[in-house]
């Protein structure tokens, strides 16, 4: 919890995300009126307060699985909450790295907290693809090749240091994920790129879950054996989230084995 009250403080600093964390502020204020969100908070608020949910709310900060989720945080304040809150992918992650429903339960006193109260999403716009980090996080695989073709950079950095194949794994998903990978993989990514928190490619893809990604670096050579700024090698992230999918691979576990 320190961590995401770091990064509250620091995103503060900025006039305008102070302006729009008034203004979400103030809907939040209207919203506790209802009393199933009073019931979700209260839940919400047992659960954090639970020391056994504090260390595993903590652990997350060192998982590259959830580094767009603090970076989020970090940047923007509370108001990035409400748009995770509606990510339901992220939620299933969170909720599986929390150890699950029945751990969260317990930590909230015995009440699962209920659904969110939040209206119908708007239909999502038509993202702007106008980078290689772009086309990977949105899954163009057209725009991936046509950027590759006409000599972009395949290695450039965003403002946390992750290339573009850091991305593909992070938000790749289905036969386009994989196929973009393999696009940037093939392009001749660097394989030793870190991120600022000296997350290699093979850490994204344990900690991501991502088996095929995982097979496909260790057959170029990845140094599994590669420490984040944490210190954890790639294998460490896989066995920090029992629900990891690479866990029951037992052919890949031996092959990351230290």
């Amino acid at each position: 919890m320190a961590e995401m009250q770091r990064a509250y403080a620091e995103a503060m600093k900025n006039p305008e995300t102070a302006k729009k964390v008034q203004e979400q502020m103030a809907q939040m204020q209207g919203m506790m009126k209802n009393p199933m969100v009073q019931q979700q908070m209260q839940a919400m608020n047992n659960m954090v307060a639970n020391p056994e949910m504090q260390k595993r709310i903590a652990s997350l900060k060192d998982d590259p699985a959830f580094a767009d989720f603090f970076d989020d945080l970090r940047k923007n304040g509370p108001g990035a909450m409400m748009k995770w809150a509606n990510d339901r992918e992220f939620l299933q992650r969170l909720n599986d790295a929390l150890g699950g429903e029945e751990a969260i339960r317990a930590a909230a006193g015995g009440v699962a907290p209920p659904e969110a109260m939040s209206a119908p999403a708007a239909a999502a716009p038509t993202p702007e693809v106008e980078t290689l980090h772009d086309a990977a996080r949105y899954g163009d695989v057209e725009a991936v090749e046509d950027f590759i073709a006409v000599g972009k950079n395949i290695n450039a950095r965003d403002s946390s240091s992750r290339t573009p194949i850091h991305y593909a794994i992070a938000f790749g998903k289905g036969d386009a994920g994989e196929e973009i990978f393999n696009l940037l993989l093939e392009a001749g990514a660097d394989l030793t790129a870190t991120d600022e928190k000296k997350n290699t490619p093979l850490h994204y893809a344990c900690g991501y879950g991502k088996p095929f990604a995982v097979r496909a670096l260790l057959d170029k050579g990845c140094d599994k054996q590669a420490k984040n700024g944490t210190g954890k090698a790639p294998i460490d992230l896989v066995k920090l989230e029992p629900k990891n999918p690479i866990n029951n691979d037992s052919e890949l576990i031996a092959k990351l084995e230290i």
